[in-house]
This record gives C-alpha cells, sequence and structure tokens, in this order.
C-alpha cells in the first residue's frame, strides 16, 4: 500500500532515523503515547506492508476518516428550523445534496462523473500499463469512480485528490462502503498549496480537471516532483484554442459553478517539455469527447420521457444541460478542445 499522508522521520542532519522503540528502522514516526502491539504488526505483514508503522498510521487516517463521517451524518440528519425567509436552500444542503449526485450516477456510469464512464476511463489508462506494483495519483477525483475502477480492474493502488472538499467527503464515504479505503482514499486537497511527496507515486493522471487549477506551471512542477524514475503522466483537459475575452471567460465560469483558468495545448507542451517529460501523445480528442457527451444526455433525455426521473432529481437537471450544453457550444465553434497528453519522465 504507498499512499501517504505523514513526512519521513529525520535526524539533525536530515537523514533518515531509526525508529528508537521498535528496534528496527522506520521511515515513519509514531505518534507520542502511541505503541505497536504485537496484533498490529501481524496484521501489516498479512496486508503487505514493510514497515508497521506506516500501516498504524494509515489506520489511525481511517479511524479519523470514518469518525468525521459518522458525525457529519449525525449533524445533517439534525432538526433544524430556520427563520422563514432566511433559508437558503443551497447552502443548506451544499452543493453536491444526492439528488444531484443521482442525476450523474444515471447521466454517466454510476461513480464515474465524466463522459464515456467506465470504458473510456480504462481506454485512457492503456498506455499507463497499471498494475498492482504501481502506485497512481489522480487529481480532480470527483467522487473517486475512477480510482475504483482502475483499482479494481487492473489492481492498481490510487491516492484520489478531490479539490471540492464536499465530493472529498462523498467519494471517501463510497470507497469505505466498498471496502477499499485502504487501496483508493479520496481526500480534499489544494492545489495551490498540495504537499505532494517527492519521489513517490509511479503515476499521476487527470481527466478533465486541470482548468479548473490556479498557478498552473508551478503546480505541474509539483505533479513532475511527486514521480519516480521513469514515472508517467496522463491528462485530459479543455484547453483554449483562441482568446476568450473577460465576458466570455466569466460566462463560462458561471455556468461551471468555478473559477477558471485554462491553458492552451501549446502551455501544456512547452511546460511538460521544461520539466524534461518525453510527450508520447498530445492528441486532440474534441470529437470523441463530444461524442461522449452527447450520447450519455440523449440516453438520459429517452430514458425520462419513456419513465420519468424523479421530480428532486430534475429539479437540477436544467443547470447541469446548460453547463454540458455550453461546453459543446465552445468544442463545436472552436473556441475550446479538449486534449489528451501523456508523457514520461526519467
Amino acid at each position: 500500500m504507498k499512499l501517504k499522508f505523514w513526512q519521513r522521520k529525520a535526524d539533525d542532519d536530515g537523514e533518515l532515523s531509526e525508529d528508537g522503540g521498535q528496534g528496527t528502522a522506520s521511515e515513519f514516526e509514531m505518534p507520542p503515547g502511541h505503541h505497536l502491539g504485537l496484533g498490529t504488526r501481524l496484521r501489516a505483514k498479512w496486508e503487505g506492508y514493510d514497515d508497521p508503522v506506516e500501516y498504524y498510521l494509515l489506520q489511525l487516517e481511517i479511524d479519523a476518516y470514518t469518525d468525521w463521517l459518522r458525525k457529519m451524518r449525525v449533524w445533517l440528519a439534525r432538526p433544524v428550523e430556520p427563520e422563514l425567509g432566511e433559508l437558503d436552500l443551497d447552502d443548506e444542503i451544499g452543493r453536491w445534496p444526492p439528488e444531484r449526485i443521482r442525476l450523474y450516477d444515471k447521466l454517466f456510469d454510476h461513480g464515474i462523473m465524466i463522459p464515456g464512464g467506465h470504458d473510456y476511463a480504462l481506454e485512457l489508462a492503456k498506455p499507463l500499463a497499471l498494475d498492482e506494483t504501481l502506485s497512481c495519483l489522480e487529481i480532480g477525483a470527483k467522487l473517486g469512480g475512477v480510482a475504483r475502477v482502475l483499482a479494481d480492474r487492473l489492481g492498481v493502488w490510487v491516492t484520489a485528490y478531490e479539490q471540492d472538499g464536499e465530493l472529498a467527503l462523498l467519494g471517501m464515504e463510497r470507497s469505505v462502503h466498498a471496502g477499499v479505503q485502504k487501496k483508493v482514499p479520496v481526500q480534499k486537497f489544494d492545489p495551490e498549496k498540495p504537499e505532494l511527496r517527492k519521489g513517490y507515486f509511479n503515476v499521476v493522471y487527470s481527466f478533465g480537471e486541470l482548468y479548473k487549477v490556479p498557478g498552473k506551471e508551478t503546480f505541474l512542477g509539483e505533479l513532475a516532483g511527486t514521480l519516480r524514475e521513469q514515472g508517467q503522466i496522463l491528462l485530459t483537459d479543455y484547453v483554449l484554442t483562441r482568446d476568450l475575452d473577460e465576458d466570455g471567460l466569466a460566462q463560462w465560469a458561471k455556468l461551471e459553478g468555478d473559477d477558471l483558468f485554462p491553458w492552451t495545448a501549446q502551455e501544456y507542451k512547452s511546460r511538460l517539455g521544461q520539466l524534461k517529460f518525453d510527450i508520447r501523445i498530445a492528441k486532440d480528442e474534441s470529437e470523441t469527447h463530444l461524442v461522449h457527451i452527447k450520447q450519455a444526455w440523449m440516453t438520459m433525455l429517452s430514458d425520462i420521457q419513456k419513465s420519468g426521473l424523479d421530480p428532486d432529481v430534475m429539479d437540477y437537471l436544467l443547470p447541469e444541460m446548460e453547463m454540458w450544453m455550453n461546453r459543446v457550444k465552445m468544442l463545436e465553434n472552436g473556441s475550446l478542445a479538449f486534449y489528451r497528453f501523456y508523457a514520461t519522465i526519467n
């Protein structure tokens, strides 16, 4: 299991130190007052961990997250008596209430919030040759559906990072329910302070989410730094094909509900080159992406005509359709393209 939220121990000279109380060298440091029992050591061995301290710290992290989920469910179930006229429903239930999540589950494959669903995610991953020996970092994981599919089908370990804290919480809950919280943890992260572990991951990937990340020049440098030798990076993203004026960008951002920081394909190529990546694929996938979007919506609308849809879910249909149809319009009029980049680093 290769996930880490903790720092390596270091002595005053910056060298890795020994785990004094355990009698063996450990890369990680036990919290004060904690100790490793025989049962924990045996379970760590059974789970395939070389370092039982790493296993113990991960269990602490999972237990804390599980407790947080429990407290959140209790808090959300509390009785609330708001004064009339003062309740903002959207703020009260958050950006991702169950009805909106159900809409996406119906629109794309269950838990996969990208056009093309499971099949496209697996197709994109083919050049990576993923297996159980590799550890991956996903940026923009949303509910973690892609990460769980890759872990299930290919055996890979994935640390899934999501910028939206509410989606990250819901995604981790799904991983817990699926019993893969160790193999596919979903966590909130700040792209401006990513705190990525150096030289750790074999693969970094992101499917259509980096246009929402500010400071991409620095951020891509952080992604390069977290890769091991012979590391791989796979990105799909919306890229500008011509300059958008301030009003055009503001209108697009309004429909997306996020601040946007899109690059051109050339900016990606230039930055990846500066970071010593060998770019193997830089391909315009706009036509394929458009097909996936249109097929998903046509199927959903056909199903609605035949069998209807939960009225609460219908409340979220129009704004989501407006957002996706705006993407279609921008892709078709040539102001946007959807690109795939695959590169390796020595």
